[in-house]
């Protein structure tokens, strides 16, 4: 019930507050919304046993609306409802459009991503999946900057399209369940699919997460969409949806077609250490501090999706830690780059400079995040980011190699 409860808090709340008439109302019932969510969050983890929910739902079809949570679950959960306060506090003190309209989106957008994370059968992790799409959609169109319009659409066929291929994916897995079907991930992962079948499938069911990560090839919606959007649209694309994609092979991709995983494996690991080579390199040739930000994100992600396919316990550990670790670090590069923005009129680096003497507090904050960014030790990067380079070694130094470069 407890999980059914922090669905239902962000969603009510985000269809209630578009009809607030003040804009600071808007903001601050949007702040007790999540700051309740993370209260209600948190004991969860202390004690996460028995909080699933069940209720009838597509009876003929044999579909539930079950929720419940496991370990990478509570991870995404406890990240998604962490960020979104500090998602909404960023838009405090700025001048803004339809301010409730703003913070009603964004809190339907939090009751979708924990959607995502709860859902325990296929079919409604599609629905939460795609309803995450549509909050994000219009906050990116109407409050995004310069060429928002195209970009925006951009960024929608892409996930759209990928979208399509997850949806063929779930029925014809659904097909394969015997007697009385069912999209339940429980019933999934115990199908005995053919090798030669799970080879094909890997892919179709793939995409969608390489698009949202996303994976080279498949990026190029990402760094012009980040720099585009507003600082609110960002910290929710890169801090929580990106996530999404991570999860999906989590939670469909490694249980339901192991052999296509095997199959596959190399060819993974290899598109996610050229994505990271690639992002970086392109991140050090920039001279926008929010597209810099963008592409060094794309490298972070690349070296997780490499991570997930080496399939040990050193690279899914640290996978796990750095889901976490990398949400809030990117949030907190996005808002920084924000106060950068309204203290220097620019995000440009050739005009940048003296920040430490017009805003200290803020260069020592700065500072502060990117070295959690960079992985120094004793900051939260740096856990997750040697447990995967260890996981790489141990499937090839050339891996590992490439992935500490």
């Amino acid at each position: 019930m407890i999980l059914l409860i922090l669905l239902l808090i962000p969603f009510v709340s985000g269809l209630a507050i578009p009809f607030f008439k003040q804009g600071n109302s808007a903001r601050i019932a949007a702040l007790i919304s999540t700051i309740v969510n993370l209260l209600i969050t948190l004991p969860l983890l202390i004690n996460p046993q028995d909080i699933n929910y069940t209720a009838e739902w597509i009876n003929f079809l044999g579909i539930q609306f079950s929720l419940g949570a496991d370990g990478i679950s509570m991870v995404m959960i406890l990240l998604t409802n962490l960020l979104f306060p500090f998602v909404v506090m960023a838009g405090f003190g700025r001048e803004q459009k339809n301010i409730p309209m703003l913070n009603g989106l964004i809190l339907i957008a939090q009751a979708a991503l924990n959607g995502v994370f709860m859902a325990q059968n296929a079919f409604l992790f599609y629905v939460f999946w795609e309803l995450a799409l549509i909050p994000v959609y219009f906050i990116l169109l109407v409050w995004g900057g310069d060429d928002r319009k195209a970009i925006t659409l951009k960024f929608f066929i892409y996930t759209l399209a990928g979208s399509l291929f997850l949806l063929f994916g779930i029925i014809y897995l659904y097909q394969l369940t015997p007697g009385a079907h069912t999209t339940d991930f429980s019933a999934l992962s115990q199908l005995n699919i053919p090798a030669q079948t799970q080879t094909w499938l890997f892919w179709i069911l793939f995409i969608a997460f390489a698009i949202k990560m996303p994976l080279f090839p498949f990026h190029t919606w990402q760094p012009p969409t980040y720099k585009m959007a507003s600082t609110q649209g960002a910290m929710i694309l890169a801090g929580v949806m990106t996530k999404m994609g991570v999860y999906g092979v989590f939670r469909l991709i490694l249980p339901v077609v192991p052999q296509g995983v095997e199959y596959w494996q190399n060819l993974i690991i290899i598109l996610g250490l050229i994505g990271m080579i690639y992002a970086s390199v392109i991140a050090y040739k920039h001279t926008n501090l929010k597209t810099m930000i963008a592409y060094s994100s794309m490298a972070h992600i690349s070296l997780m999706a490499a991570a997930i396919f080496v399939i040990n316990q050193y690279a899914l550990q640290g996978v796990t830690f750095q889901v976490l670790s990398h949400g809030v670090t990117i949030a907190a590069l996005f808002y920084v780059a924000c106060l950068v923005k309204e203290k220097t009129g620019t995000t440009e680096f050739p005009q940048l400079g003296g920040l430490k003497l017009k805003a200290p507090n803020l260069a020592i904050l700065f500072l502060i995040v990117m070295l959690g960014s960079i992985a120094l030790p004793l900051t939260a990067g740096f856990v997750g980011e040697f447990l995967m380079i260890a996981g790489l070694f141990q499937q090839s130094i050339w891996f590992a190699a490439i992935g500490g470069l």
